[in-house]
């Protein structure tokens, strides 16, 4: 099953991430404060935040006075979901049921497989419900149709979440409802959950990765 189409043209924030320049340029490093790490910062902490909160009121907004299930993708999107759950709770969404689900499909900066999907717990099956799927990025786009395909049923409302979402690279026909921001360019993000090879997740902000160069 598709998600349905965005139903209406929001502004969504757009975060630049080109094809990176070799790293080994190490003033330019410096010039962003960030001499040890081979990164790019190009949504600081409190931008993060505060879009977090703008989509914890829009979906508050959407699908308040409901019984909503977070069923969350791990594990880039632990983050991202941990904050906007609390964001959910402050808007008075306060019949919330999480979830988890292990979706594995990358090796470095590539997709190497199909995208495997492990519900970790049990989605409930009793009355209607609303499921919201959260996801950290949203690229080619197999994981979250898989997600779709394996959470729909004639019961449930399907909705999709993404901190980030990169429509240029899309292959499969989804369209997430919310959406933290859009990103525009081949770059690679780490940082706030994601990772290069289970790196940088612990970073409070969003960076492009830049890999290093074979020669300087």
């Amino acid at each position: 099953m598709e998600a349905a189409p965005f139903p209406r043209q929001l502004a969504v924030p757009v975060l630049e991430v080109p094809i990176p320049k070799a790293a080994g340029q190490l003033s330019f490093w410096n010039d962003v404060g960030l001499d040890q790490l081979p990164v790019r910062e190009i949504a600081s902490a409190e931008l993060v935040r505060e879009r977090v909160c703008e989509l914890a009121k829009e979906i508050a907004t959407e699908l308040g006075g409901e019984p909503l299930t977070l069923a969350v993708v791990l594990r880039g999107a632990f983050v991202f979901a941990a904050d906007l759950a609390r964001e959910l709770i402050s808007n008075k969404m306060e019949n919330l049921l999480i979830t988890f689900f292990h979706a594995s499909s990358y090796r470095g900066t590539k997709a190497w497989r199909p995208p495997v999907i492990q519900e970790l717990g049990e989605m409930s099956t009793d009355g209607r419900q609303t499921v919201l799927i959260i996801d950290d990025i949203v690229d080619a786009g197999h994981t979250a149709h898989a997600m779709i395909q394996r959470l729909s049923s004639p019961s449930r409302r399907v909705e999709y979440c993404s901190l980030l979402d990169r429509p240029e690279a899309r292959e499969a026909p989804v369209h997430p409802r919310y959406v933290g921001f859009r990103l525009d360019g081949p770059g690679f993000v780490v940082g706030y959950g994601l990772d290069y090879d289970d790196k940088y997740r612990e970073l409070p902000y969003l960076a492009q990765w830049m890999p290093p160069s074979t020669s300087i």
